[in-house]
């Protein structure tokens, strides 16, 4: 279905209101559709995997970290296929959306009760059942409900003719699918075309992509983590902290940039802990050296496999603690936050 509220005048570059349509987006018959899911879902894997990864690999333990790869694949495509069924069986095979075209921008919105009534299930379920995992799916699928891009942003568009498809994107990834009807699409390309081309949007996007930045980054916060997960466990300490730090220092990185002030203070929190174990007293359980019942502090008998552990871990601390600074005063922004900047301008 089809609502225009307002048409471009040709050659007058004027417009006298938005269009407005709604349509049905193939899921199951729609290849693009799939191999984005897939590569969602894989990526969602392997991520767990790499932390996982760091955490057993700082403790030799290499067998279970190829073990749980092929359980967590199993998953993935477990998951992966149940979604399929979903889609075909729940959806079928089509998810109500509607598009706005504006002056201001696009508007998508997605109109389908079933899956607006699935996300917030989703959240009602993760807090009955104690699942933060459920609950943040559902509040994320919730927040994607209606995303909006603004011709003051930066992104181009790619026309995809034969499925009625407009494609737009940043200097890394696709930003918005916008699927027209085989009755509107040449209207509504050349509408969008021409506020583009007004607002100069394409021309703002950056020609380097900044995704091999942050991937570095993200390897170099993986082998920081692991550095320090090395010294805790030669010092036999309670991995709990450093794994969150881990974990909200790659969300610093790739979503909200103020989670950088978890990692500083998790950071703080493993630096006392590291001081206090090497300031621990002990007493000696042998009679010759200090003698039984004399007390030695625990720095004064570690191994030199242990300092070099630990000098490891303070330069991974340090570059953490720099990547975190970096991100709270606004000197690096998150993916994510780069992202927003593209599509709102």
């Amino acid at each position: 279905m089809t609502k225009i509220a307002g048409r471009a005048t040709e050659g007058s570059g004027e417009l006298n209101g938005p269009i407005t349509w709604e349509i049905g987006i193939p899921l199951l018959s729609n290849p693009r559709m799939l191999g984005t899911f897939a590569m969602v879902t894989a990526l969602a894997m392997a991520l767990v995997v790499l932390l996982l990864a760091v955490v057993f690999g700082s403790q030799g333990d290499w067998d279970a970290v190829l073990s749980m790869a092929k359980v967590f694949a199993c998953v993935g495509l477990g998951f992966y296929l149940l979604s399929l069924l979903v889609m075909g069986l729940v959806f079928g095979n089509r998810l109500r959306t509607r598009y706005t075209v504006s002056e201001q921008g696009i508007v998508q919105e997605t109109i389908d009760k079933v899956g607006r009534a699935g996300s917030r299930l989703a959240v009602i379920a993760g807090i009955l059942g104690r699942s933060p995992g459920t609950a943040g799916a559902g509040l994320i699928a919730m927040s994607n409900e209606s995303v909006a891009l603004s011709w003051g942003g930066a992104f181009t568009v790619e026309s995809v003719p034969r499925r009625h498809l407009l494609v737009f994107r940043n200097a890394w990834r696709p930003v918005m699918e916008l699927y027209c009807t085989p009755q509107n699409d040449a209207e509504v390309e050349a509408l969008v075309r021409r506020h583009m081309m007004r607002r100069g949007t394409s021309e703002r996007v950056s020609a380097k992509s900044p995704l091999p930045r942050y991937l570095r980054h993200t390897v170099l916060v993986l082998l920081a983590g692991f550095l320090v997960l090395v010294a805790y466990d030669a010092l036999d300490l309670d991995i709990l902290v450093p794994m969150i730090m881990l974990a909200f220092a790659l969300a610093t990185l790739w979503l909200i940039p103020l989670f950088g002030y978890v990692v500083l203070v998790a950071n703080a929190l493993i630096l006392l802990a590291l001081a206090g174990v090497l300031l621990e007293e002990r007493r000696s359980i042998f009679p010759a050296g200090l003698g039984r019942g004399e007390t030695y502090v625990r720095y004064e008998v570690l191994s030199d496999g242990d300092w070099a552990s630990l000098a490891l871990a303070l330069i991974g601390l340090s570059y953490l603690s720099w990547l975190a600074l970096r991100a709270v005063r606004g000197r690096l922004a998150s993916l994510l936050v780069r992202d927003q900047s593209d599509m709102d301008g």
